[in-house]
């Protein structure tokens, strides 16, 4: 249904980029492959769930104007993932997963091959992306006509050296990657599929496969090596989940003056729970 065609990927940039400054989101690195897309951001103010909200359901929307696809469901229920990245080195090697994502699944050779939208190490802090409102389904004055997308450097990098420094050590990570993945695809025996082929394969296409099942889904990321951060990390994970859920159990039984942990995104949003303060 994301299939890489030029309709789809103006649609998919141009509404990234409006939703990214409706609520604020710094967008790193995009790439769209045909059934997925994978997102390296830095988002404000606990805002993920509604800028996600508004993407999904909007591109859901227009992929179904735009391939005629008005039965059933775009995402499959569930589906989301999103994963806190917790130290500058699990932001490297995301940067560096979403970027070569497109190889990894088999579609084209070199990251820069997939014509769908995909980013390039030096694009990051370079590149500015833009985009116009599609004639089909987004009508009102909600929409801008035009809106353009930076992708930025995240900011906790900047630890780690200048911007070419920065680029440098994403770059090394690519290629380690790159190789490994390249290594799976030989020794799973599969063939890729090429830029022409996936510009053009149908996008009423079911897979063939059986689903994987059973995967771990993380909600926390800390780097290769970093083990005392990722126990940290899963530590305060746990910690807050504890207590939203007393909080949760004493607000039930009518108590109102509780006070949820920082973090706290349903309840505060739907029911205006006091949520603590963050330190300054």
């Amino acid at each position: 249904m994301l299939r890489p065609d030029p309709t789809f990927n103006a649609m998919f940039t141009w509404l990234l980029a409006v939703c990214a400054k409706r609520f604020g989101v710094e967008v790193h690195v995009a790439v769209c492959l045909s059934t997925h897309f994978h997102l390296v951001v830095t988002v404000p103010n606990a805002d993920v769930s509604a800028f996600m909200h508004l993407f999904d359901t909007q591109l859901a929307k227009g992929v179904q104007v735009l391939r005629r696809y008005v039965r059933g469901v775009v995402w499959a229920p569930g589906e989301l993932s999103i994963v806190e990245l917790e130290t500058p080195e699990a932001v490297v090697q995301q940067l560096a997963y979403a970027i070569a994502n497109p190889v990894a699944a088999g579609l084209v050779y070199q990251p820069s091959d997939w014509p769908g939208v995909a980013a390039k190490v030096e694009d990051l802090g370079r590149r500015v992306l833009s985009g116009t409102k599609p004639d089909f389904y987004f009508t009102g004055a909600r929409w801008a006509m035009a809106e353009e997308l930076a992708l930025t450097l995240p900011a906790c990098l900047n630890a780690l050296g200048d911007e070419d420094a920065v680029r440098k050590l994403i770059a090394d990570e690519l290629e380690g990657q790159l190789a490994e993945a390249r290594a799976k695809i030989k020794a799973k025996g599969w063939g890729v599929l090429g830029k022409v082929k996936a510009r053009n394969v149908s996008p009423y296409k079911c897979a063939t496969g059986f689903e994987e099942l059973g995967k771990l889904r993380p909600h926390i990321a800390a780097g290769r090596g970093q083990v005392e951060a990722r126990i940290a990390a899963i530590a305060r994970l746990v910690d807050f989940r504890r207590r939203y859920r007393e909080a949760k159990q004493r607000w039930c039984a009518g108590d109102r003056t509780v006070v949820f942990p920082l973090g706290t995104y349903w309840m505060r949003v739907h029911h205006g729970v006091a949520v603590e303060a963050a330190e300054t």
